[in-house]
């Protein structure tokens, strides 16, 4: 009975040293931040998104969209500027180490 008791402890601990080694486990988180510009507020927001998004998928991360934030947002005054409107923002990726 006791060895069965030490057996199983055995195997818990070997699968959690197993967890502890696996990639997840080296996994970084690094806040990117990025600025885009678009014709209204939607489209400077998307802009800066998908540019944040690509800068995390280039670097083998994964993007939290869910931690996408806008920072700094402004409009240009001139009537000539194509895309006015300018958004600051950044995101959390989540990185592999190594």
């Amino acid at each position: 009975m006791q060895g069965d008791f030490h057996e199983e402890r055995a195997r818990i601990l070997f699968a959690g040293c197993l967890l502890a080694l696996s990639p997840q486990a080296f996994a970084e988180v690094v806040n990117l931040t990025n600025s885009a510009d678009g014709a209204n507020r939607d489209a400077g927001i998307a802009a800066v998104k998908e540019k944040l998004q690509a800068a995390c998928t280039d670097r083998k991360g994964t993007p939290d969209a869910d931690s996408f934030e806008v920072v700094f947002e402004r409009t240009s005054e001139n009537p000539d500027v194509p895309k006015p409107y300018s958004v600051d923002a950044k995101m959390q990726c989540d990185l592999p180490q190594g």
